[in-house]
């Protein structure tokens, strides 16, 4: 199997070794403008190539997009017209143009092959075990929810100067709505598709960033879920924790301290617990798993282009609603 990978940075270099982990005959071509081999094309013995076109000269089965977001549409186009396979690191997208032209583009298609969004925490086994708890009503129904994340910025990338990193270039899809759009995603697939946003952002000066650092939001689904959205790049101490309160008792997931506890009346029951339950690591290589036995079957994977673009639109929705309140 031939893989073409666009974007080597530190994401793209994980699913590489995750697919040398799956498919030890995997073969790469690299996607790089300036055409550049290195150290790691020399080693996997990767064709370099400058272009879309070029690439598709050498038959690709599959392609990985792991650019910067916003370079995200340029290979998302014509690789859909192509029909080639393709897994999508989130966000999809970082505006609502290139949102309808995607959508163009697949609406236009006479075949959209294989395809999956990198939004992984959907493949936590925690995170799975709280929504089949949902949708099996064990906590009634839904009334309220939080979706809290937050990292202190520079302590993402140990190395690396955080302000000449993407997450602080507005141009390159940096801010931390969409970096952090796992919650956004999380939350429409827990609570069902959103409606009502209200949204506002702050600045943090010691980060020295021009992109929103700190975004608090209130929103309602469709089933009339109230959900509060608490999103930062300021927590010194790394922050996600995840709370759904419903009529018969509350569930509380949280990432830190690894536990799903499922709170009613008259007990407390810790459903997950462990790193097995909480791996992230581990969800990348399930996600490529799933996109590959896609591909062979041509069966649709869980999370398909669309469900991506949708928790896009709503990333968007609330950097207009922060825009307004400006």
């Amino acid at each position: 199997m031939k893989f073409l990978i666009a974007g080597t940075g530190s994401i793209g270099q994980r699913h590489i070794r995750n697919l040398c982990q799956l498919r030890p005959d995997v073969e790469f071509v690299f996607l790089r403008k300036n055409g550049f081999a290195d150290e790691l094309s020399i080693k996997l013995n990767a064709c370099v190539v400058p272009t879309f076109n070029r690439a598709l000269d050498h038959a690709p089965d599959a392609l990985v997009i792991a650019t910067p977001s916003a370079l995200h549409s340029e290979l998302l186009l014509p690789a859909i017209k192509s029909g080639l396979p393709m897994y999508v690191e989130k966000p999809v997208v970082t505006c609502r143009e290139k949102i309808e032209a995607v959508e163009l583009a697949v609406t236009a298609s006479s075949h959209v092959a294989t395809n999956l969004v990198g939004c992984n925490l959907r493949f936590l086994p925690s995170l799975q075990r709280m929504y089949a708890e949902l949708r099996d009503g064990s906590i009634g129904r839904i009334v309220r929810g939080s979706f809290e994340a937050g990292q202190w910025l520079p302590d993402w990338r140990p190395g690396k100067d955080h302000r000449l990193t993407y997450s602080a270039d507005p141009g390159k899809g940096g801010g931390v709505i969409m970096d952090l759009i796992h919650e956004l995603d999380s939350a429409r697939w827990l609570c069902g598709e959103i409606g009502d946003v209200k949204a506002f952002s702050a600045q943090v000066s010691t980060l020295e960033i021009t992109t929103e650092c700190v975004v608090g939001a209130v929103m309602r689904s469709d089933s009339g879920t109230l959900i509060n959205l608490g999103l930062d790049y300021v927590a010194r101490q790394p922050l996600r924790r995840y709370q759904l309160v419903g009529e018969e008792g509350t569930l509380i997931w949280d990432l830190s301290d690894k536990t799903l506890i499922r709170h009613t009346p008259n007990y407390k029951e810790i459903l997950e617990s462990g790193e097995n339950s909480f791996d992230i690591s581990q969800t990348y290589v399930t996600a490529m798993a799933e996109f590959l036995a896609s591909i062979e079957s041509g069966r649709p994977t869980s999370q398909p282009l669309q469900e991506g673009l949708r928790s896009c639109e709503l990333a968007i929705r609330i950097k207009e609603q922060i825009c307004q309140a400006s």
